[in-house]
């Protein structure tokens, strides 16, 4: 690992969202703990269930001889029945195309994404729940973490978050775009919590086709990354009467990584703003039609993003 990588870690590890993730296919407990996420079986654990009558085989250590005096019958012996324990498992989507590299505030977009999946990641150790992750681009799948523990990916997801070169030659062979459609065609047909964090600007017709279709099974949930100047271009404020009055050259950045240049002015501005929000829209309803919650994060947040993912991770479910 890179030693600016380690320190990039170090950073995001101080901004993480700090609260359990509630999953109403799980537990009645708005914000559970550790062994608070009922299971569907009968079975060793920790939760009261009920109580039923002792059979011949049954283990004697679970005799609940409370309830075994107040039955009143001395034919009858009482057994303590628990409810099994069941983690869930999750899975991390997170983009990393050329667009993701693109910030002009506190940080890239990329950076957000590996923010929001550290404080998943920490989320979802909260609850000792297993947590695989998945890191693609525009054309193709660059890595996949296996599920396990989630404190055990924690570092190695952030890690291929931040390092992941999409320049370098991929796991797998690669067509241009689809790049979300591979990566998610990899789930098994058992129910997850599925997170997609992107800026959803690379997005072909196969993968919003898969994201309706891992909706259908799953519980997904879409992290929507922006930055500021994608959604307006800076205004001169103070500056020579000429510059407010004619505009100015000012370099943007394309969803493919490129940079170009445009004329600044009012005008300009007014465009922008306009076909921005169309665009935020449009991504909106597509996000809305496969089912998916959704929750926006721009790279010039501080506190206010953490603030978000705690509300998301709260009114989940």
């Amino acid at each position: 690992m890179k030693a600016e990588t380690e320190q990039a870690i170090e950073a995001i590890l101080q901004r993480v969202a700090f609260c359990a993730i509630p999953v109403s296919w799980r537990t009645d407990n708005p914000f559970p703990g550790v062994g608070n996420r009922k299971g569907i079986r009968r079975g060793p654990g920790l939760d009261f269930l009920g109580t039923a009558l002792f059979q011949e085989g049954d283990d004697e250590r679970h005799i609940n001889w409370v309830a075994t005096a107040q039955g009143g019958d001395e034919d009858e012996i009482y057994k303590t029945i628990y409810r099994q324990r069941k983690e869930i498992k999750a899975h991390i989507f997170v983009d990393v195309s050329l667009s993701m590299d693109f910030g002009s505030e506190r940080t890239t977009k990329r950076g957000v994404a590996a923010e929001s999946a550290a404080s998943i990641l920490y989320a979802l150790d909260k609850t000792r729940d297993k947590v695989g992750c998945t890191v693609f681009s525009r054309d193709t799948v660059h890595e996949v973490l296996p599920v396990r523990p989630a404190r055990l990916n924690l570092i190695p997801c952030l890690a291929e978050i931040l390092e992941t070169d999409i320049t370098a030659p991929s796991q797998r062979d690669a067509t241009p775009g689809d790049g979300l459609s591979k990566a998610v065609s990899i789930m098994p047909n058992s129910r997850q919590l599925v997170f997609v964090v992107s800026d959803f600007l690379n997005m072909s017709k196969a993968d919003w086709e898969s994201l309706g279709t891992l909706a259908t099974v799953h519980d997904v949930v879409c992290i929507y990354v922006q930055d500021r100047r994608e959604r307006e271009l800076p205004e001169i404020k103070g500056a020579v009467l000429n510059l407010k009055r004619f505009g100015f050259l000012y370099r943007v950045q394309d969803a493919s990584g490129e940079s170009q240049w445009v004329w600044n002015n009012e005008r300009t501005r007014r465009r922008w703003n306009e076909n921005w929000k169309a665009h935020e829209a449009s991504v909106s309803a597509r996000i809305d039609e496969c089912n998916c919650e959704l929750t926006v994060l721009s790279t010039e947040e501080d506190e206010a993003a953490i603030e978000r993912v705690l509300n998301l991770f709260a009114g989940h479910g």
